[in-house]
């Protein structure tokens, strides 16, 4: 009966403990924003690092797209190490269309050891003349 009562007591830690670990990752992983006043929510990140050796500093870039339309995918790019007004590069693609940015504006509040997080906004164009409005740009990103 004390093996019962022990396994159970095992298994229900096992599941409790495997919950706590999904909630934590489930508020990560993603980049919001409104494009011309339609909100997009991107979930499949992916982020590099690139280090400049020679000049001293590295680059965080991170690529989005969107589980449920692949034809849109948004690009931020900044230094790495640093936060503040810091994203040098927004760029976004929608059914073929490639913007990037004119203005900006960013609070990046988190930039090392592995965590990107911070805000966006800005005025992208096209090639074609065309303008999209970015607001309320969100991202909280956990990488290796």
């Amino acid at each position: 009966m004390k093996n019962k009562i022990l396994l159970i007591v095992c298994f229900a830690l096992i599941g409790i403990y495997s919950c706590s670990s999904d909630d934590d990752k489930s508020d990560v992983n993603f980049i919001n924003a409104k494009f011309n006043n339609v909100e997009q929510k991107f979930n499949i990140i992916s982020v590099d690092k690139v280090d400049y050796i020679d000049e001293g500093y590295s680059d965080v870039i991170v690529t989005a797209k969107m589980s449920s339309d692949a034809s849109k995918i948004i690009i931020l790019k900044s230094e790495y190490g640093v936060t503040g007004d810091i994203i040098w590069g927004i760029y976004y693609t929608t059914d073929g269309t490639y913007y990037e940015n004119d203005t900006e504006s960013s609070n990046v509040t988190e930039n090392s050891n592995g965590r990107y997080k911070g805000t966006f906004s800005g005025s992208l164009s096209s090639e074609g003349g065309g303008t999209i409005m970015i607001t309320d740009g969100s991202f909280d990103i956990i990488y290796q």
